[in-house]
């Protein structure tokens, strides 16, 4: 007999979740069989572009020159292929062994339900899962459950309540991550075009990266250190007044005269200073008792930011919070909510005492046990980042999951961070007086500052403000000198602030941070950015790359914006998918000139360091990129006619003593690497 359910989930730890919850691997639940299968994240990948079009535009689309990367996104059939080792070119064997597994345990089972990661802002899940149903052939019923994370009671609900998703086209979550999968894939000429372009101006790179958000990213860490580089400090003096108690009172300036009052040298400052009384009265203009609610749930974007300062690589803190979340120890990491949900609330309610133990934060304060309406909500598909639904038997013991003393300590922070962010939901307002105040005499030099009244939740944090006076009653002029603040140097939490900071977020907190992970972690392919406590420079691939991004729109914040507003309306149905994928061809034909364009400077930035090219060699365009051959085989010199027939992948024949020689370009290993070189077929007879 079949069982109703094969649920798959995203991973192994996923799988051992829903065991655990569901009472085993199979079973019955809610009265339905099932069977417990598990991917591990995505089986499957597109294949190469030119094995995804006819046999007619193979070449062009292999192709890494220039005139060849304006592609067509209609040529392509969309295949995806498991999973390939990107050195050796084999299939994983891991992946064929978990899709023979799914697809045997598919033939026993009436509907298949999704399981997998329930990323409402990518879709990501859904992706993964779909791909495999597809790839095994499956056509019969899909259900799809919405666990808010991995504990018992989430688990049991969500799969007491599945959805039907079997029209794969009509599941929104599918078709937005499906149209992001496909926009990332055709826009591969930009980053085919800047390697080009700059292997032409002799930088040999393995790939000048261009993407959605990492080209934003590197264009904002480019600018600033530019503002670094160029600074000139200038300093000036101004008029100013201070009461006894420290206040001070400066002139009120405007936007389109930020400089008025100020001079350069010190004599014009003191010449001006004749004209002001040595003092005048103040007058208080306003007192307003003003409250302050706690912000929403700290992300992992804030948390990555605020943690790097300590040290901790990206990936390490994304790495460490997966596993806290996999131990049940937090919640879902790569959530796009900042609020919860009342079930979820109560849940941090009752446990609010053992977790305040653990992080150290005074019982005493944890007095506000009715829902703010901007934090608690009706529904969230996972909840804003906090504590998770098991507590730690004390702070310390969650160091056993970590192996180095570095993660080790940053699980202690995640979760102390994580913790004190939630508990400051449960804290008291922040109570404070706004003091607005002006000069008799001189009504246009003002002061303004908050005095503390009650510190409420923000002791929650330690961040308590600096207790103020109120406003003396007589101020004096004094000369202040100051200087044009030089630029900071960029780190991660000023990227994040920069990225939130436009009226819609340049992409979700965790999508941020993910990008953030892949390009400064030293191990990866795009290694862009160097990162020292949160610090962020740029490698010399990193600057390339941004060099030549520059006023593109793939580097464009704004452009990034409408991509990803784009993407969710497609998964909204809002938007027909073809329209978005159209924009890939508009941003591919605005940016390729312009990076060309941009070529022309990069030596004056970055020194070329050609790809070692003796004299007895050539460089020539193998299937688009670009090679170094041997000028001579043998005895034989290859004349330029046949460097150009051998370059457009033609056969050549040449005499070599007695015999006649026929070959042409291929692949050739050598002590365990691949080259390309002239093959030689050895077959010929003598000519």
């Amino acid at each position: 007999m079949k069982n109703d359910y094969l649920i798959l989930t995203e991973k192994e730890t996923e799988f051992e979740a829903f065991k655990k919850a569901l009472g085993g691997s199979t079973g019955v639940f809610n009265n339905h069989t099932f069977q417990l299968v598990h991917s591990q994240g995505h089986l499957l990948e597109f294949d190469e572009p030119e094995n995804q079009v006819s046999p007619a535009l193979k070449n062009k689309y292999k192709s890494w020159n220039l005139e060849d990367l304006s592609w067509n996104l209609n040529d392509f059939n969309w295949k995806k292929v498991p999973k390939r080792d990107k050195k050796t070119g084999k299939t994983f064997s891991y992946v064929l062994k978990l899709l023979k597994t799914i697809k045997e345990a598919s033939k026993n089972a009436k509907a298949i339900v999704i399981a997998t990661d329930t990323d409402y802002s990518t879709g990501e899940g859904e992706l993964i899962a779909w791909e495999i149903i597809n790839e095994i052939g499956w056509h019969g019923p899909v259900y799809r459950e919405y666990h808010d994370d991995e504990g018992v009671d989430a688990i049991r609900k969500a799969m007491a309540n599945l959805h039907d998703v079997s029209i794969q086209n009509k599941d929104g979550w599918y078709v937005k991550a499906s149209v992001r999968n496909r926009w990332d894939f055709g826009s591969l000429p930009l980053t085919r075009a800047a390697t080009t372009i700059a292997r032409m101006n002799n930088f040999y790179v393995t790939a000048a990266n261009q993407g959605r958000l990492k080209s934003v990213m590197l264009s904002l860490v480019f600018q600033r250190l530019e503002e670094i580089k160029h600074y000139v400090k200038k300093p000036y003096y101004e008029i100013k007044f201070k009461d006894d108690l420290g206040n001070t009172y400066s002139r009120i300036r405007t936007e389109n005269d930020p400089n008025t009052g100020r001079y350069s040298e010190l004599g014009q400052a003191k010449e001006k200073l004749k004209k002001y009384a040595s003092q005048t009265t103040v007058i208080v203009d306003e007192k307003e008792l003003r409250n302050q609610s706690p912000h929403t749930l700290i992300d992992l974007a804030k948390i990555d930011g605020i943690l790097s300062k300590k040290g901790y690589p990206s990936k390490m803190i994304q790495d460490v919070y997966q596993e806290l979340y996999q131990k049940g120890y937090l919640s879902y990491p790569r959530t796009e909510d900042q609020t919860i949900t009342q079930d979820q609330f109560d849940e941090l309610v009752k446990n609010r005492n053992d977790i305040a133990k653990l992080v150290g934060v005074d019982l005493n304060l944890l007095t506000h046990l009715t829902p703010r309406k901007k934090i608690v909500v009706k529904s969230a598909t996972h909840g804003a980042n906090r504590p998770g639904h098991k507590i730690p038997e004390s702070l310390g013991s969650l160091k056993r999951f970590f192996s180095t003393p570095q993660e080790k300590q940053c699980a202690l922070d995640i979760y102390e961070l994580v913790a004190k962010s939630a508990l400051a939901i449960l804290g008291e307002d922040y109570q404070y007086n706004h003091f607005k105040a002006h000069l008799t005499n001189y009504p246009n030099f003002v002061c303004s500052y908050n005095q503390p009244v009650k510190i409420g939740y923000r002791k929650i944090y330690g961040t308590i403000p600096k207790m103020v006076k109120d406003p003396d009653t007589v101020a004096k002029s004094f000369i202040d000198k100051g200087v044009n603040p030089k630029p900071k140097i960029p780190n991660k939490d000023w990227v994040y602030k920069k990225l939130s900071s436009y009226k819609y977020s340049v992409g979700t907190a965790a999508t941020q941070q993910s990008t953030m992970t892949t390009i400064t972690d030293k191990e990866s392919s795009s290694y862009l950015m160097t990162d020292k406590k949160g610090q962020l420079g740029l490698t010399k691939q990193g600057l390339l790359s941004a060099l030549l991004a520059r006023n593109t729109y793939i580097a464009s914040p704004q452009v990034t914006i409408q991509l990803f507003q784009g993407m969710q309306a497609v998964g909204n149905f809002k938007l027909a998918p073809e329209r978005l994928l159209a924009t890939v061809n508009q941003v591919i034909q605005h940016d390729l000139p312009i990076m060309v364009e941009n070529s022309k400077d990069i030596k004056n930035w970055i020194k070329p360091v050609p790809k070692k090219n003796p004299g007895n060699y050539v460089q020539l365009h193998y299937q688009g990129k670009v090679i170094q051959l041997k000028r001579t085989w043998g005895k034989h010199t290859f004349t330029n006619d046949e460097l150009k027939v051998l370059e457009a992948g033609e056969k050549i024949s040449f005499k070599y003593g007695r015999r006649k020689i026929t070959g042409q370009l291929g692949p050739q290993k050598y002590h365990g690497k691949t080259y390309i070189n002239f093959i030689a077929d050895f077959g010929n007879k003598k000519g």
